[in-house]
């Protein structure tokens, strides 16, 4: 019995440096893209000056979980793979979203400046959208909201339940807020549409929910 313990505490270890090593080494990768692309534009003056307070940003990043993304979770030429909201703090923009500890050093909820949030997204890969038909008070409570949970600590949905509030992945936050905080959207209630729904970014640049303000995919396909 203590052999087959020891064997059973080993595999187990095993397993988990090597899930620690992917980690490691996917980083070091991502970083390495990061640093080839940091002279590269992202978004323009002109594209700045569309975004507004509790608008959406989409990015294509870099990694091997963003290319399971950007494949399966999308059905288009747009491959974006994560999404946040974005906020002001003192007249600057910046990006509340949700990440995992697996790619970063905080787990969940975090805020960083919309310019170091655009240093992990390839080029040309961006979109802005905003609530369908949204005035700047629907925005500044989508960014008040989004605040509230960052203040919360909310931790990353590792598990991807997205009817259990209590952990949020990064478009799960956004569903979240204009769902069930705001009542402003309708989306699937059926469990498998609702599955499906969330485990796929096309809604997130979806016409029916939300107006694009900014479509780098259009541009480069022109």
């Amino acid at each position: 019995m203590k052999k087959i313990l020891f064997y059973l505490v080993m595999l187990f270890l095993l397993a988990f440096v090597n899930y620690k090593a992917f980690f490691y080494f996917d980083r070091r990768s991502e970083q390495a893209a990061i640093v080839k692309n940091e002279a590269v534009t992202r978004l323009s003056s002109e594209e700045i000056s569309q975004i507004q307070e509790g608008d959406f940003i989409l990015r294509r990043g870099f990694g091997f979980f963003s290319n399971y993304i950007s494949k399966e979770l999308n059905d288009s030429i747009i491959d974006v793979t994560h999404a946040g909201i974005i906020t002001k703090r003192n007249d600057s923009l910046f990006v509340i979203h949700s990440l995992s500890s697996d790619v970063t050093d905080v787990d969940g909820l975090q805020i960083q400046p919309l310019r170091e949030f655009l240093r992990y997204s390839y080029p040309h890969k961006i979109i802005i959208t905003r609530l369908k038909n949204a005035d700047s008070v629907t925005g500044l409570k989508i960014s008040s909201l989004a605040k509230n949970y960052l203040t919360k600590q909310i931790p990353f949905d590792h598990k991807g339940n997205y009817d259990n509030d209590d952990e949020l992945f990064c478009t799960e936050m956004i569903w979240k807020i204009l769902e069930k905080d705001m009542h402003c959207v309708k989306i699937p209630t059926e469990p498998v549409a609702r599955k499906k729904f969330f485990y796929s970014m096309t809604p997130m640049y979806d016409t029916i929910y939300f107006d694009i303000k900014v479509n780098q995919y259009e541009i480069k396909n022109k």
